[in-house]
């Protein structure tokens, strides 16, 4: 998963609350505790569809992560290739620049499938994949 330091932790507790009641998934540990007017009245792990419903989430997590990093390396992309494309315009573009491209854009196509794909193809980026 892709993050900066900027991000926050995934959530690994969700709660939800009324006026007596406390419910509480713990993602990390798979735990689902209850109190009930303070007390502790039911602690037991994860159900199957608890378990799901985690998964979910964490997947979740990281493809929105992932999805950030892609976006922000598409604009870098476009920065770069409107450089390459003014140096062929003023024909200043060199052999160098041209067999730099040909790699640079395929990575660019792949990040961009992933982007509009999206889905398991946001999952785990490869290195040097973006």
């Amino acid at each position: 998963m892709a993050s900066t330091d900027d991000d926050p932790p995934p959530a690994s507790i969700v709660e939800q609350r009324d006026a007596s009641a406390l419910e509480q998934w713990d993602l990390a540990e798979r735990v689902y505790r209850r109190w009930d007017c303070g007390a502790l009245v039911e602690e037991r792990p994860f159900t199957a569809a608890e378990n799901g419903s985690a998964d979910q989430q964490v997947s979740d997590t990281a493809r929105q992560a992932n999805r950030a990093v892609l976006l922000e390396r598409a604009r870098t992309a476009f920065t770069a290739n409107a450089a390459y494309l003014a140096k062929v315009a003023a024909g200043t573009a060199t052999n160098v620049d041209h067999l730099a491209q040909v790699p640079a854009l395929t990575r660019q196509t792949q990040a961009l499938v992933r982007l509009i794909v999206g889905g398991d193809f946001l999952d785990n980026s490869p290195p040097g994949v973006p």
